[in-house]
């Protein structure tokens, strides 16, 4: 059973991940109720624009042993774009949950204007989509983070 106070938990573990990889983007992958996966946002680090949060910890995922059989929640403090969206149907998460929308994020930087959901509802697995946890702390972060773009 999904308690409110574990999603709490987990985004702010995402939270704590953004922060230590000074960037707005956390993300954190759970197994029943265990933290399994941990990642951020290395796009400038690593000059590589598909290494956002989300794509980081789907790689680190499939490192896991058959990590396809697992009921998965990914946690992460923005809604995720549609190429991590893809990305995480492909890899078999059953659950996601996110701090800021998509259209909250634009207020930081540019952002594909497809929420998840969209994404979901054209494709080929049911992902349950849960938005705005903890989602002052998010825009907190996004805004010390990208406090030049407000």
């Amino acid at each position: 059973m999904i308690k409110p106070e574990n999603d709490m938990e987990f985004m702010l573990a995402a939270i704590e991940n953004a922060l230590s990889g000074n960037t707005g983007f956390g993300c954190v992958i759970t197994e029943n109720n265990e933290l399994i996966v941990e990642a951020f946002n290395t796009v400038k680090t690593d000059h590589d624009p598909t290494a956002h949060a989300e794509i980081n910890a789907v790689r680190k995922l499939a490192k896991i042993p058959d990590y396809r059989n697992k009921k998965l929640t990914l946690y992460t403090t923005g809604e995720p774009c549609p190429m991590c969206m893809t990305a995480i149907m492909y890899a078999g998460i059953n659950r996601v949950v996110f701090g800021l929308s998509i259209a909250e994020i634009s207020q930081f930087m540019r952002q594909i204007q497809i929420d998840s959901q969209e994404i979901v509802d054209k494709g080929f697995k049911k992902v349950d989509i849960t938005g705005g946890v903890l989602r002052e702390e998010c825009l907190n972060l996004f805004k010390t983070q990208y406090h030049d773009k407000c």
